[in-house]
This record gives structure tokens, sequence and C-alpha cells, in this order.
């Protein structure tokens, strides 16, 4: 069962999130601020994701997340905001925050964004959707950019050689190694095993035993043997993602495993053969750790034997659309909705943005407008506030103030899921007078 610590002041809203967390299955801990939230997870609380107001007395969110970063911490955090804080939770989601969710709160929203965090898909849904990800080329895409990768690729599938894959967070890095592995199985005709590990979600002292193994008493609390992931994917692929995160101590067992093809599991004095083919991800710069001496500079030169760099969605803005069609479909199938489309101001709010976040912001953006919308188009109040600011009309000076209204209106038209009488209503002004606010900035 999934741990959640939920850390707020406010004693209703802990006692909101833990009923609706427990009635989902989930366990919850609670903390009532920042500090008792630190506390529990510097005496050995082990949650799989915290969930924290981002404004609070003493540490906030905020603190929380930069204790997360310094302690160099894959905990997932979302963060609870009032809508006056929206500009901060982004700066957040900047920092290395998850997600954030604004109050009053949507459930379902939340619900979902913890479900896709913790990938409760089934195995079998992943894979139809890998499968038919491969059927369509094998990529989503239509761009010069990555009809180049895809062609390397396909030449690149059927040997052993290990690759190394470069790129921002969220291009979509784990896909090619998925779509590596998957053309290779149909050039052998032969079904075989992917283990993926996330090297920063996995702690240091347990890296080389989850990696390699061990035997039965090899260490406290070994209480039966452990094949290991890399026996585990011989024959196949192991993917190692953010390969930067390998301790020096287990970069050694790495290239040994890589130059020779063999492995000791923990607590035994034998080496075994294996025949894994390993593909590494990183979106940190190697040759300045290995400057640094923070990375083997032996390791570097033997995992980038063929290097794939795969280019950020603002450098491929044909593969923006069709990529949010797919996603469109994928969610609204999912949840049981039928929207067909994006609406014009929706599609140009979509085609403008820049996303730092890559094909993983496309994805979640999608899905949460999916969630939303009430319609059988995605509409631009659907969408995060930071995607509208393309839509306001060009050559006009935009002030301050017009930028604070246009984020209340697009707030209570998405609290009223696009009903312009109940979001008149929560501003407070004519129905006629929020048409004339909204046809002022192009909403």
């Amino acid at each position: 069962m999934k741990q959640i610590l939920v850390v707020d002041d406010e004693k209703n809203m802990r006692e909101v999130l833990r009923i609706l967390l427990e009635d989902n299955g989930y366990s919850v801990i609670t903390a009532t601020n920042g500090n008792e939230a630190l506390n529990k997870l510097k005496s050995g609380l082990i949650v799989d994701m915290i969930i924290s107001d981002l404004k609070m007395d003493g540490i906030d969110g905020i603190g929380i997340l930069k204790y997360l970063r310094q302690i160099e911490s894959g905990l997932p955090l979302v963060l609870i905001t009032a809508y006056g804080s929206i500009e901060a939770a982004v700066e957040a989601m900047k920092m290395g925050a998850y997600d954030f969710i604004t109050k009053p709160f949507n459930k379902d929203v939340l619900l979902t964004i913890i479900r896709r965090i913790f990938r409760m898909e089934s195995l079998e849904s992943e894979t139809e959707l890998l499968k038919k990800i491969i059927r369509k080329g094998p990529l989503i895409y239509k761009s010069s950019v990555m009809d180049t990768v895809m062609h390397t690729i396909k030449k690149i599938a059927h040997v052993p050689t290990p690759v190394l894959l470069t790129g921002e967070s969220g291009t979509g890095k784990g896909l090619i190694a998925e779509t590596v592995h998957h053309l290779h199985e149909a050039q052998s005709g032969t079904s075989l095993p992917f283990i993926a590990i996330n090297c920063p979600a996995i702690p240091e002292n347990l890296l080389e035993s989850e990696l390699f193994g061990y035997r039965k008493g090899a260490f406290t609390g070994a209480d039966g043997n452990f094949p290991g992931k890399v026996r585990l994917a011989d024959s196949g692929t192991l993917f190692l993602d953010e390969i930067a995160d390998f301790p020096l101590t287990v970069q050694a067992k790495l290239l040994y495993l890589l130059e020779e093809k063999r492995f000791t599991p923990l607590g035994s004095s034998t080496s075994i053969k294996i025949n894994t083919r390993v593909i590494c991800a990183t979106n940190r710069d190697l040759k300045k750790m290995v400057a640094q001496g923070t990375f083997r500079k032996d390791l570097y030169y033997r995992i980038n034997t063929i290097t794939l760099d795969i280019p950020p969605l603002r450098a491929r803005i044909e593969d923006i659309m069709p990529l949010a069609e797919f996603f469109l479909e994928k969610y609204s199938h999912e949840l049981g909705k039928k929207i067909t489309a994006l609406s014009d101001a929706a599609q140009n709010a979509v085609k403008a943005y820049s996303w730092p976040g890559n094909v993983r912001e496309l994805r979640n953006v999608i899905e949460r407008a999916v969630v939303l919308s009430n319609s059988s188009e995605i509409q631009l109040f659907d969408l995060p506030m930071e995607l509208h600011g393309s839509s306001i009309s060009e050559g006009r000076s935009i002030s301050r103030f017009d930028l604070m209204e246009r984020k209340l209106i697009l707030d209570a038209l998405d609290r009223s899921k696009g009903n312009i009488t109940t979001a008149a209503k929560i501003l407070g002004v004519s129905r006629g007078k929020l048409r004339h606010r909204m046809e002022k900035y192009s909403l």
C-alpha cells in the first residue's frame, strides 16, 4: 500500500485529505506543518509521496521542496495552493515539484495526479499503449529532427552496444529506450525482458543489491536470495534512467558488467555470465561531472559508444499537436469521456507555449484538461493558466492589472467548469459584464 504524507496547518484540510486518500486505498500520515514533516522524514519515516500546503508558518511547501532537493531525494511532492499563490506554485514546479492543486480542489483531479505519479496503470495497458505507439511510427512525430532520431534507432536496435540517451527531463528518453528494445524484439522474433531502474528513486545503500542481487545472509534483512535487475534483464535490455545519480562505488561494478558481461551478487563468490544490453539516460552534463570527479571517465566512454540526443519539444513544434491529440484520445478513453478535439483557442495556446517540461508536461496538461472538461472539446479555460498568455490579442499593451483580472476570470471559469453564470456569481459581477471582460481578453 502506498503511503502519503499530508502536510497542512489547517485541521479540516488534513482530515478531508486523509479521508479521501484512505477511501481510495492509500495509507496516510499527517503533519501540522513543515517542521513536523521534516522531523518525521529525518527520523526515518518512509513515504511514497508528500502532499503539502504551499503557504504555512515556519517551513512551508517550498521549504520541504528545498530539503528534498538538498538531500537529492526523488520523493514526489504535490503542492496545495490558494489562487493568489498560483504563480509561486508554478515556480515550485520549475524547482522540481511534481504538480499543484488549487483550493477548493477537485478530488478527481487530485486522485488523477496521484495515480499518474504512482503509475498505477496496469502493465497490460502500458504494453498496449507502447504497441500502439510503435504501430504508428514507432514514435508519434512529424518533425525532421525526430525523423533523424528514429532513423538512428532503427540502425542500432539489433546491436548489443551500450546506448546513452541525453536530453532535458520529460523529452521521452524512457520511451525511446523501450522503442529500441521493442524494435530489437521485432527483429529477433522473440519476446525479451525490459527492466527499467529509476536511479534517483533507489537509496544509494540499496542500489547495488537492487542491481546485482544478493544471497541469503549477505546483510541484515537478506532473508532469501534475490536475482537482481541485471539478471532479470538477461538477454534483454536494462534501462538505467538518470545514470548521473549512480554513486562512484557502484559505477565501478557497472563498468565491469559492461566490459566483461559478468557480475557477482552480494554475498556470493561466484560471478554470473549474462547477455544484457544496457541503455543509460541522463539530463545532466556527464562531461562536466567527469571533470569534477563525480563520474568515472572510463565508464563515461563505455556508455556513450552510441549517443542519442533527444530534442526538447520546443525544438520540434510540428510534434506538439499530434502528441496532444494522442494524449486526448488516450485519456478520454480511459476516463470514459467523449472529448474529440481541442478548441481553436486551446490549440493556439498549446502551440504557442514553450513547454519547459517537454512531452511529460504536455501529457499532464492534456490529462488534467480531460478531467476538468464537461464538453466535447477542450476549451482554453480547461488548460493551466500559464498557457493562456499567448491567447491575448497581439499588439495590445497588457498592464499588470489586466493580467491579474484575466487570471481571476480564468480561475472563476475553471472553478465553474465553463459556466458563465456561475463564474459571474463567483466574481460578484453581472453575466453581461463578465462576457464583456471575456471579450476584452479574447477568452
